[in-house]
């Protein structure tokens, strides 16, 4: 409560702040006296890409938002989504064709963030610039944060605020677990015998193959800002004195994965065309097509309950398959939110995402949606779902500006065995949580060897997928293929700028 009321304060003083001048330079401000309240004299329609799925009471929320932003920033917002299946390929396609958008949710290695600031797609954001048309974000992000988010000592994103596990884990079907004879999945023997369970049953397991359970079970984790989203390069995160890159051409442990991948895949573990299909990364698991679905924690309990509410029987459930490793927390720059460059509102995108961040109403409304239709408050900083399906908690690419500060949790009135389990889950987390390693907070800036970076990019697509799927009728012979492809796109001169990078990292 009293996190709510201090931000609800601050928004307060902020709007009073609104009406006089306060000095600023950076982003797209170049003059040293900004009147706020003159910049939002003019309407503008702001535009903003997120990742993931619209849901169907999607734009029913944000007409909401957009009544808020319209009176206090006469302004208002669309958003538009990447799919989880296309972002791979359409985000850079968004600067390289300089279309016209003004916000975008990034992330570190995955979210495209390293690479997109090689590209020169996102606005440099100087302290001032955020301090004038967002001073409560600056509030409220640690310092800590924004170090992260900078690339040659620049910030180009808006780091969120929350405490967040790299892990990701299994959300399963207990009637199909207990239909093929396993009882738990708490290591990758386990996790491996379940998938060809199902395959001798008829029975697809998942979506593709479970590449990050097989290299977190190794104690390997990837790398921010190198290709393929990092997983290219992995290191050892569980052993803060290894300093070594693990280049996947060059780990045996790459070659032990992808055949053991043609083992499921042939099996019939998962469904020939993964790799054509357009399925969402939680389609199979409420459709019924597959009998699990790997993902972070919140999005794996999450589509667990709607599965369960949609179908009881069911009975799907949470496992770790890496329970036994010390647990990584992440960054806070594996979500957040850039300007684009080509914006023509800058200034106006800051001062909206100020309100995303750290107005209650406004974040409210995107984090859960509707109150009284999707859900119901509880005291002063927990919620009650009343409506999952038409909006969704916490699954509407909100990540990007998470406040810890204000954001509420549950309120669970009638507990069921998934939310035992999540909590349990959670707790033991919490309790092992691993030593800081020196490459956890390092960030690969490509700059220098951009030609070559597009290049593997390009090359990977051919042969990567195919692999790492089991989809490819000799193992050897394709990662000889890959291999030689990214040699001849000059991954070599990327190693070695990784290595130069990272030895100053560390020296630092």
């Amino acid at each position: 409560m009293k996190k709510r009321m201090k931000k609800l304060v601050s928004l307060a003083l902020a709007t009073a702040m609104a009406t006089g001048l306060l000095t600023a330079c950076g982003g797209s401000a170049s003059n040293t006296d900004v009147d706020l309240k003159a910049t939002t004299d003019e309407y503008v329609e702001l535009k903003m890409y997120l990742l993931g799925d619209r849901t169907p009471d999607f734009d029913e929320v944000y007409g909401k938002i957009n009544e808020i932003l319209k009176e206090k920033l006469n302004c208002t917002i669309s958003v538009d989504f990447l799919s989880w299946g296309e972002h791979d390929t359409k985000y850079s396609l968004l600067f390289s064709s300089e279309e016209q958008f003004d916000l975008i949710f990034t992330a570190s290695s995955w979210g495209h963030y390293e690479q997109t600031v090689a590209l020169g797609g996102f606005q440099p954001l100087s302290e001032e610039f955020i301090q004038t048309f967002a001073p409560d974000i600056w509030d409220v992000v640690p310092s800590m944060a924004w170090d992260q988010a900078k690339i040659d000592g620049q910030i180009y994103m808006v780091p969120n605020y929350q405490n967040e596990f790299g892990q990701d884990v299994v959300a399963v079907r207990s009637d199909i677990m207990q239909q093929v004879g396993i009882s738990q999945i708490t290591n990758w023997d386990e996790l491996k015998a379940f998938y060809l369970a199902c395959a001798e049953n008829g029975i697809y397991a998942s979506q593709g193959g479970p590449w990050y359970q097989y290299f977190q079970n190794e104690g390997m984790t990837t790398t921010g800002g190198a290709p393929k989203g990092g997983e290219l390069v992995l290191f050892n995160t569980q052993d803060a004195s290894d300093l070594d890159f693990y280049y996947l051409l060059d780990w045996p442990g790459f070659t032990d994965y992808c055949k053991q991948m043609k083992e499921l895949a042939d099996a019939g573990c998962w469904s020939p065309d993964v790799l054509s299909s357009t399925d969402e990364r939680q389609t199979g698991l409420l459709t019924g097509k597959t009998a699990g679905m790997i993902w972070n924690l919140g999005s794996c309990k999450n589509y667990a309950k709607q599965a369960n509410a949609e179908n009881p029987d069911w009975n799907v459930t949470i496992c770790d398959p890496v329970s036994s490793q010390p647990k990584k927390v992440n960054s806070y720059i594996n979500n957040g939110v850039a300007i684009n460059i080509n914006s023509e509102h800058k200034e106006r995108a800051m001062m909206v995402l100020n309100e995303f961040y750290t107005n209650p109403e406004v974040f409210d409304l995107a984090m859960l949606g509707i109150e009284g239709k999707h859900w119901e408050a509880v005291g002063d900083d927990q919620y009650k779902v009343i409506d999952e399906s038409n909006f969704g908690v916490d699954s509407n690419c909100n990540w990007g500006w998470c406040n810890a500060e204000i954001k509420r949790t549950e309120y669970i009135e009638d507990r069921t065995a998934l939310d035992d389990t999540h909590d349990a889950m959670i707790d033991a987390w919490n309790n092992n949580v691993k030593a800081e390693h020196p490459y956890d907070s390092f960030n690969f800036d490509s700059t220098s060897v951009s030609t070559q970076f597009a290049a593997v990019e390009a090359a990977i697509g051919t042969y990567y997928d195919p692999l790492v799927n089991g989809l490819v009728d000799d193992v050897d012979a394709s990662i000889e293929e890959l291999r030689a492809a990214l040699e001849s796109a000059g991954i070599r001169d990327i190693l070695a700028e990784m290595e130069k990078q990272a030895a100053e990292h560390v020296k630092n």
